[in-house]
């Protein structure tokens, strides 16, 4: 049979089923206890609509599949991270519960750190002295993101250091904004990023170098770059190291930052001084990565920013590149918190502080430590400081509600009556006033820390290569 009377016959099949199904019973012709039935014409043609939709949804979930199989691989990380940023009692506590809150910070400090040195200030009370806390955070931020050096210390260290050894001779004067009323106070609110500065009269040298202590960390034994913070100066004002002058012609009222870069990494320095200036700090660094300075304020209660002048720390801030500004304060205000007004004009006055520190310097993100656990002697009982727990509840809040990060300390250590299991400890953990870590506890809240900064940053690195919608859909379900 020719092909097109094979064609014509099939057309013509079709004509004819369309006619018997135009025509036959929808219900069917019953025959006994048989239903012959036909289907019409309609049931049997495609809606070119439905077939589109239809192939919209399976690329749709093809897609979604597809997506869901790129982080199949992490599904186990991320639910270990999860359950970490959301619910652990070591994680860092973000305004809105964002766990993204520092993912500018990390990009920070891994790309900005390859080109410069990145600045992180941890200031603190007494419970920081001797680099204790900062030094191991140095370290292990050091290892992550590069560098090397203490950081910036002050011109005069009247508190010794495992770190950094350093001295002085000449015409030098130390001022301080924090502390009991017999330190001297300037005549001036230019203290400059350290809280303190000495007053450079006429000849001086500064000598600073690597620390005889076992305890100091590898990474601050050497340094590459030094850097002297000066302001207010004469002119004629000339700082010499290692054979490098540098001169300042006019007088100059701003900040300055005189840089000595050496070919190979030192342990010790000598700067000679000459002239009238104030001398804010000498930062000891690599020529990139991260460094922490250690910034101890003994007495302190961390009110003492706002007395500050805002173009001193702005411009010093801004000329050493300061991305991070840890605050860890509370433990001096506490023996004198004896209700809930005393509490709320210290979070007023913590507010201020914050805000001040934004406006001077709005690149860096903030991170507020909390205070430990305290103890003393009530009613005849060794016990959490009464109003410690509601204290440190409203620091968070008050943290969090003015946009920046918080570590809850007292909830790390135990919460209510755990320094007395950290006296206790062996080897102890704090000392027989219940309120200072010993040199092993600061080295265990360090390392806390320390991974909980870092658990964070894991977590950036993992989302980085993953779909952040579906990220984000996963962190939300509970």
């Amino acid at each position: 049979m020719r092909p097109y009377k094979v064609l014509l016959f099939i057309f013509l099949c079709f004509i004819v089923l369309a006619v018997i199904g135009s025509v036959f019973p929808p219900e069917g012709i019953a025959l006994g206890n048989i239903t012959l039935r036909f289907p019409a014409p309609a049931a049997v043609i495609v809606s070119t609509e439905d077939e589109l939709l239809n192939v919209d949804k399976s690329v749709h979930d093809l897609q979604q599949k597809k997506n869901l199989q790129a982080i199949q691989s992490t599904v186990d990380s991320l639910k270990y991270y999860k359950q970490y940023v959301k619910h652990d009692v070591t994680r860092i506590y973000f305004p809105n519960n964002d766990y993204t809150f520092y993912d500018k910070l990390f990009a920070t400090l891994e790309k900005n750190g390859k080109n410069n040195v990145i600045h992180i200030m941890h200031y603190g009370d007494s419970q920081i002295e001797m680099d204790r806390i900062s030094s191991l955070l140095r370290q292990r931020l050091q290892e992550q993101f590069g560098g090397i050096g203490a950081g910036i210390v002050p011109p005069i260290q009247t508190i010794p250091s495992f770190s950094v050894s350093q001295s002085y001779v000449g015409g030098l004067q130390r001022y301080v904004v924090y502390g009991d009323t017999s330190q001297p106070r300037a005549p001036h609110r230019r203290y400059g990023l350290l809280a303190t500065f000495a007053q450079l009269y006429s000849n001086a040298t500064i000598n600073v170098g690597s620390s005889n202590y076992k305890q100091a960390q590898k990474n601050s034994k050497t340094f590459q770059v030094i850097q002297l913070i000066v302001g207010n100066n004469k002119a004629g004002f000339t700082a010499s190291c290692k054979g490098k002058t540098h001169t300042i012609q006019g007088d100059r009222r701003g900040v300055t930052v005189l840089k000595w870069e050496f070919p190979e990494p030192v342990s010790r320095v000598s700067l000679t001084l000459n002239g009238t200036a104030e001398i804010y700090g000498v930062s000891m660094s690599g020529k990139n990565g991260v460094t922490v300075s250690n910034v101890p304020m003994r007495g302190c209660s961390g009110t003492i920013f706002t007395r500050i002048d805002s173009t001193t720390l702005a411009q010093s801030y801004e000329q050493l590149n300061v991305a991070l500004i840890i605050m860890q304060f509370g433990g001096n205000m506490m023996p004198q918190i004896n209700n809930e007004k005393s509490i709320d004009r210290y979070m007023k006055n913590i507010s201020r502080q914050i805000h001040y520190l934004k406006r001077v310097n709005p690149k860096a993100e903030i991170l507020f430590i909390g205070p430990s656990d305290m103890a003393k002697r009530v009613n005849g009982k060794i016990q959490t400081y009464p109003f410690l727990p509601e204290l440190n509840e409203a620091l968070k809040q008050t943290v969090l509600k003015n946009g920046a990060a918080y570590w809850d300390l007292f909830q790390v250590m135990g919460g209510k009556n755990s320094m007395i299991q950290w006296v206790k400890h062996q080897p102890a953990w704090a000392g027989p006033d219940y309120v200072h870590f010993t040199e092993a506890g600061a080295y265990e809240i360090a390392q806390i820390f320390s991974n909980s900064f870092l658990m964070h940053y894991d977590f950036y690195t993992l989302r980085k290569s993953q779909n952040t919608e579906l990220i984000d859909k996963f962190m939300q379900l509970d």
